[in-house]
């Protein structure tokens, strides 16, 4: 067994959630729970196996080593608050920080070199040993006891809680944002990080970023001119700068609490000055480090209490840190027993002194403030707590009990939130307890290992000395409001909105969610299947709605217009975040709901989107190169960088020609049958390629598409006709526009027809909307283009539109179409279409087992991989797949000619997520 470590020391850590962490990018780290493991780390994620169920991916070892190769037992884990940087620590009190999402280049300098790649590989950037003597004996003096990551020296947008507003027959919610400015203690340059953490002998460490690069560097301060043994600490900002950290002595048996503020020396200018000058660097006779100063404000004894005649010793000391609200103030949660948790402030001293003495000291001129702690209130629970946590963005935290209960408690009003509502729906509703969800309770054994997603949407546990290192996954549970009213599913369809908006704003994954919408969904059909088993279609249809419902709900939370667009602002949407998720979002509730339509349109408007973007890079690339140069200056390196971008955009051109197929297949079967509807499997109930036309965003894709599509090829003409009169035609050009003519002149159709026929559509549909909503009232426009983008419906209002549609195709422009070539030309690839299997989602199941043997079904897989964001055959190399959506990718470019520098192609900017917005992963 020597090749495996013993854990003998978990039952002495008595915060097991510090031995979990849960990312906003999805990654969870955790300590093995095994009593002997290979394995010290592990990682696992959330992963799509079929577009309806999940499952945890089977656990990837992470190992932490010294330096010596001996595997120490972990203590600690905890992700960064821009989820990049891992913080690890070891039962010697060794510290090393693990970067996610880069991978080392065999550099010739000294200093190492990274190149970015998926998240859930990682390369050990900082190593601080004290101990890699596995011999010796442990000190318990030097083990990390409290930790915690600084936040970002950046502006904050959260949503504000949605609004009841009370109508004459129903209601609705309204919604909004607040910006904030930087809160609690940040390192002052926006791009790069910092952590500080307490050794329980009282020695505070500062491990920070340097103005450039990735390394941490260190600097550290004593509590105590003697050392303690601190068996409870905690760690928290205020929002006027200052670190505080209460911790109790047994020794002394005092509980302290101390401020420090950090000078951060030459950083503070630098952060200045990189403002203007990203790239400038301090002289290094200027480069002061950073300093810490103390301050102990407060000592007092632990106050324990008699309980049903039972002592309630001390049991946590946790602090919630102030939120991004200006006047937020920090609290120090200190609890005993089974459960009092006495809630402290930091405040001036001035303000606990008797009005009286408080004159008397201004008389003497003694007006200096002096920080203390007053204890503002108490809040009685059951049950013993394990520890306490913040919430996102510190608006809420988290109470952990030994049993494995938890409660969610308001940090603006401290009150416990998982409880019944005095009124439903609510006034108003920020998180998914608002409208009845609550956390499972877990039964367990032994110490849980516990972590609560981001989202607050669900938990992953396991318990020390497990059997197995896989953990399991629960969804919060609907507990309160379990009906199927219509405002009960209204509220939940807005709590659910909320929290997706909320995720977009803070750019945290949101499987979580996704998962509990499946199963809310699953919850309310077997409910309804109860009440009326006869009425499937009536219980299909209330389904269908509760969705619809959150989708809509989810684009209203992030203030997101469908039909707010036009021609002028397609340079806005191709870059626009909350399209991205919206679509993401859309894509994976319509394959769980097996509506086919539904999912096909997000994945073909995600797919216009990449491919608009990665035209628009390359064609800017190839500009800026020829713009610099004569074609009789071109030099084979030119010609090779140039290569590289037209190769890099060829399999999206064949993508985009083989979707105009596929559209000019559906509108030519469309109108063959459009007096004969009933002999057609196609209808335009099952059409994708009408509510795409027919709605504006994806139509404005379309054609921006075609129209990049057509100059691409007109530059790259002339490009060839340059080169090859200056005697400039290199091979790796000559071969790279070969292939795109090639691929150009394969299409079964004629784009520039197409392309004026969409241009027709445009003009129709434009006019023939403005007519309508004229005598309609507000919203109808958005409700269509709703209607037609999220769920693909062609409405009664807009089928007699659709019909003038194929009408105009049918006599305008299938006479001018091959037909025989267009009807057999194979689109089979794109994996779109009402030839497309659907399979049935009743009685599936949407969480699995993270021991289950299912094998993941790649998305666009036709007897050979094919690459999703590069739309190329996948033969061999590293792949890395989309936790989502299932994309299969390669991690790296094909480059197809040699280069002698790095060539920079518009694929980079998908490095490290899915063209749906998911993160990748290698595997």
């Amino acid at each position: 067994m020597a090749d495996t470590i013993a854990n003998v020391h978990l039952e002495d850590i008595q915060r097991t959630s510090s031995l979990i962490s849960w990312s906003k990018n999805g990654l969870i780290v955790y300590t093995s729970p095994y009593k002997r493991s290979k394995n010290n780390l592990l990682l696992t994620y959330l992963e799509n196996i079929d577009g309806h169920s999940w499952r945890l991916a089977p656990p990837q070892s992470i190992e932490v080593k010294l330096e010596n190769n001996f595997l120490p037992e972990i203590s600690l884990v905890c992700w960064s608050t821009l989820s990049t940087d891992l913080a690890v620590s070891d039962v010697y009190g060794n510290f090393y920080i693990l970067l996610a999402g880069v991978g080392m280049v065999d550099s010739k300098d000294s200093s190492p070199s990274y190149e970015l790649t998926s998240y859930n590989h990682m390369e050990m950037i900082y190593r601080d040993v004290i101990n890699q003597d596995i011999k010796s004996a442990i000190n318990p003096g030097a083990s990390i006891i409290a930790f915690k990551w600084l936040n970002i020296e950046k502006p904050q947008i959260l949503n504000k809680p949605a609004s009841l507003v009370n109508l004459e027959n129903s209601y609705v919610y309204t919604y909004g944002v607040n910006q904030f400015a930087s809160h609690g203690v940040s390192h002052p340059i926006p791009t790069k990080q910092a952590c500080v953490a307490l050794r329980r002998n009282g020695t505070f460490m500062l491990y920070y970023q340097g103005e450039h690069k990735v390394e941490y560097h260190k600097v550290s301060i004593n509590l105590n001119d003697t050392p303690l043994m601190i068996s409870n600490a905690s760690i928290g900002f205020t929002n006027e700068k200052q670190i505080v950290i209460t911790a109790f002595d047994r020794l002394s048996d005092d509980i302290s609490t101390y401020v420090v503020t950090i000078d951060w020396g030459f950083l503070i200018e630098s952060a200045k000055r990189q403002k203007t000058d990203p790239h400038f660097h301090t002289p290094k006779e200027s480069q002061h480090p950073p300093r810490l100063s103390l301050e102990k404000i407060h000592e007092m004894k632990p106050l324990p209490e008699y309980r049903d005649n039972v002592l309630s010793p001390l049991s946590s000391i946790d602090i919630v840190s102030a939120t991004p609200e200006k006047e937020s103030k920090l609290s120090i949660l200190i609890s005993y027993g089974c459960a009092d948790v006495y809630r402290y402030e930091v405040v001036d001293a001035a303000q606990t002194i008797p009005e009286a003495f408080t004159e008397l000291g201004h008389n003497t001129e003694t007006t200096a403030s002096s920080p203390t702690i007053e204890l503002k209130d108490k809040i009685s629970r059951n049950g013993s707590v394990q520890s306490i946590v913040s919430g996102p963005s510190d608006l809420h935290c988290l109470i952990l009990y030994k049993d494995g209960h938890i409660d969610v408690l308001d940090t603006r009003t401290w009150k416990v939130i998982n409880t019944p509502n005095e009124q439903f729906p609510p006034p108003t509703i920020s998180n998914v307890f608002d409208v009845g969800f609550e956390f499972p309770e877990v039964q367990h054994e032994n110490p849980m290992i516990l972590a609560v997603s981001p989202n607050m949407a669900a938990i992953v546990f396991t318990e020390e000395y497990n059997e197995t290192e896989f953990l399991t996954f629960k969804s919060v549970e609907k507990a309160r409001n379990t009906g199927f009213q219509p405002r009960d599913l209204f509220a939940t369809s807005v709590a659910l909105a909320y929290r997706h908006a909320y995720a977009c704003y803070t750019n945290t994954f949101t499987d979580d969610l996704v998962i509990l919408i499946q199963s809310e969904v699953e919850r309310l059909r077997g409910l309804l299947l109860q009440q009326m088993p006869e009425k499937r279609e009536s219980i299909a249809l209330m389904i269908k709605k509760f969705v619809e419902s959150v989708i809509s709900e989810a684009h209203k939370s992030i203030n997101f217009q469908l039909d707010a667009f036009s021609k002028e602002s397609v340079d806005k949407l191709l870059s626009n975040p909350p399209l991205q998720k919206l679509l993401s979002l859309q894509l994976i509730l319509g394959e769980a709901q097996g509506n086919s339509v539904m999912a096909d349109i997000a994945w073909i408007v995600l797919n216009l989107r990449s491919t608009n973007f990665g035209i628009m890079f390359s064609l800017s690339s190839v500009y800026r190169q020829i713009s610099k140069k004569k074609p009789s200056e071109d030099t084979l390196q030119d010609s090779t960088t140039r290569g590289e971008c037209i190769v890099s955009l060829i399999g999206n051109i064949k993508w985009l020609i083989d979707l105009m197929a596929y559209f000019n297949q559906e509108l030519l079967q469309l109108s063959y049958f459009r007096n004969d509807s009933e002999n057609s499997k196609l209808t335009l109930n099952n059409s994708v390629v009408l509510p795409v036309i027919l709605s504006k965003v994806p139509r404005l894709f379309l054609m921006y598409a075609i129209s990049s599509m057509g100059k691409t090829h007109e530059i790259l003409k002339k490009l060839h006709k340059d080169l090859a009169e200056n005697n400039k035609l290199f091979t790796p050009m000559k071969e790279a526009l070969n292939r795109y003519f090639t691929i150009c002149s394969g299409a079964p159709l004629t784009l520039s027809l197409f392309e004026q026929y969409l241009r027709e559509c445009d003009s129709l549909i434009a006019k023939e909307f403005a007519t309508r909503i004229a005598t309609k009232e507000k919203g109808y426009s958005l409700k269509i283009e709703q209607k037609l983008v999220c769920h693909g419906d062609i409405t009664d209002d807009v089928k007699d539109i659709a019909r003038i549609l194929v009408d105009r195709y049918a006599h305008n422009i299938s006479r001018e179409i091959k037909l025989s070539e267009l009807y057999f030309y194979n689109t089979e690839w794109l994996n779109i279409g009402f030839n497309r299997h659907n399979r049935s989602v009743e009685d599936s199941v949407i969480v699995y087992e993270q021991s289950s043997n299912k094998e993941v079904v790649p998305r666009l897989e036709i007897g050979q991989k094919i690459d999703a964001l590069r739309k190329i055959y996948i033969y061999n190399g590293n792949v890395r797949r989309c936790t989502r959506c299932r994309s299969v990718s390669l991690v790296t470019d094909p480059f197809v000619f040699e280069s002698t520098t790095t060539v920079g192609l518009w694929t980079m900017v998908f490095q490290r997520t899915c063209i749906c917005g998911n993160t990748w992963v290698n595997v």
